[in-house]
């Protein structure tokens, strides 16, 4: 941090703390929702994007939800198992498999959403929506800041 203070690089330590230990706390809350369904964050995030997006192919999937290609095809096996999605090959391009979700996956991941929405409004229910929308501009350009740091494409170019 050329250019800097010690006293400002103490501060932008201590911001970078602070805003781990919020997000473990977070993880844990979804953690304690999730598990007794047998279900992790990013399972939750792999049945609601593709209950809002349609069939998506595994390698795109994977980028939006924050996994690896090879921890995308564990997860996508583990909710294949448990019937709450669906695989076929691609029609065109055997090598691309698509995933979907099935009718009882959209319906656990409709419920948990409407559970974690109100978990989340126990967090950040007393907020203001000005606050609420200051913090979420503020992490967004936290990521993009960020994002401009980071050597070769960036995680959301490499989202899409």
């Amino acid at each position: 941090m050329a250019g800097t203070s010690q006293k400002e690089q103490r501060e932008v330590l201590r911001l970078r703390r602070a805003l781990g230990r919020a997000e473990q706390v977070l993880a844990e809350l979804d953690r304690h929702l999730l598990a007794p369904h047998g279900l992790c964050a990013s399972d939750l995030g792999i049945l609601g994007r593709l209950a809002r997006k349609g069939a998506r192919p595994v390698n795109g999937l994977a980028s939006r939800v924050g996994l690896t290609s090879g921890s995308m095809t564990v997860a996508v096996q583990r909710l294949r198992r448990r019937g709450l999605v669906d695989t076929r090959r691609g029609l065109e391009d055997k090598r691309i498999v698509f995933v979907s979700v099935t009718p009882e996956g959209k319906s656990l991941a409709k419920r948990l959403s409407a559970k974690r929405a109100g978990v989340f409004e126990g967090v950040f229910g007393d907020w203001s929506e000005r606050e609420r929308s200051l913090v979420r501009n503020l992490l967004k350009r936290l990521r993009r800041n960020a994002d401009q740091k980071m050597p070769g494409p960036s995680p959301l170019e490499r989202a899409g």
